[in-house]
């Protein structure tokens, strides 16, 4: 028999298809970038071909590596699939989730459990806002972006991405009392009048304002001139309750500060950014606890 791939040289291959960097392959795994690049040059040895073209702005999959790459990560889930059955306790679910929709789901959660005691939900809270099932140890995921094309995944919309300006009411009081602040004849503020203060954005690229203004008519607004950055969501709309500035958030995971008055939309247009929140777990992994879960958080 053919000497067999070792499991560190398959998952160093899946993760590094999924990023191109051994870089970030070796952060996701918490090894070292020498590690990740020997167990690749190891694996393309034993198969006597290239799975990776070695380029200067990157890494990119060899037609060989393309054609690699579903085969083993459907054999990867069967042996996950394989082990589960056997060993894993049926009334445990583990479920990875990013930081930013925490607040959302842990009521959800603890209402979970109460109901249904004999069934252990297992959370893990993340930055990325993405899965691989091959090469991470959960039953279940909370992913945002759109909904995943691949036949090996079930995915449930849990709720749409809907967009707006939010802030601490005590940044904004004064301004609001300003006819000239006021966008036609409602009680709000206009883009203009917003960019005076430090807007919040939760990436680089500023992705969130620019679908804003531009979905609102308001491609001619001047963007603010102070602007903050974080790495999530949830960090951004935090700074926006500390009164530091006014963010874009997702109306669902902050109405309760909006219930309670914590946070104010200083203007009320909202945009739906055409993505959401999906659990998603392999279909060849569905549990009876898993089943439970799913329907629970989708009738919440």
């Amino acid at each position: 028999m053919k000497d067999l791939p070792t499991t560190k040289e398959l998952t160093a291959f899946l993760v590094t298809s999924k990023t191109l960097s051994f870089t970030s392959a070796a952060d996701e795994l918490n090894v070292t970038q020498g590690a990740i690049s020997r167990q690749i040059i190891a694996l393309e040895n034993r198969l006597k071909t290239p799975l990776f073209h070695r380029q200067a702005r990157g890494l990119a999959l060899t037609d060989k590596g393309k054609e690699f790459l579903p085969l083993i990560e459907k054999a990867v889930n069967q042996i996950q699939h394989a082990v589960a059955k056997v060993s894993a306790d049926e009334n445990l679910v583990k479920l990875k989730a990013p930081s930013c929709i925490t607040t959302w789901l842990l009521p959800k959660l603890m209402a979970f459990q109460q109901a249904h005691p004999d069934i252990d939900v297992e959370l893990t809270s993340a930055i990325n806002h993405s899965v691989n099932f091959s090469t991470e140890p959960f039953n279940a995921a909370i992913c945002y972006g759109h909904e995943p094309q691949s036949t090996e995944l079930a995915a449930n919309l849990l709720f749409e991405e809907i967009l707006a300006p939010m802030c601490s009411p005590e940044l904004v009081s004064a301004k609001l009392c300003s006819p000239s602040l006021i966008a036609g004849d409602e009680n709000e503020m206009t883009a203009d009048a917003m960019s005076q203060y430090t807007w919040l954005h939760a990436t680089p690229d500023r992705s969130d304002w620019n679908l804003w203004l531009s979905k609102t008519g308001n491609t001619h607004a001047v963007f603010a001139s102070q602007n903050q950055h974080f790495a999530t969501l949830d960090l951004a709309v935090s700074a926006s309750l500390q009164g530091f500035g006014i963010a874009i958030g997702d109306v669902t995971l902050a109405k309760p500060d909006l219930d309670s008055h914590r946070l104010i939309m200083p203007n009320n247009n909202t945009v739906a950014s055409g993505k959401g929140y999906y659990l998603m777990y392999p279909v060849s992994q569905q549990s009876k606890a898993m089943k439970r879960l799913i329907q629970w958080l989708i009738d919440h």
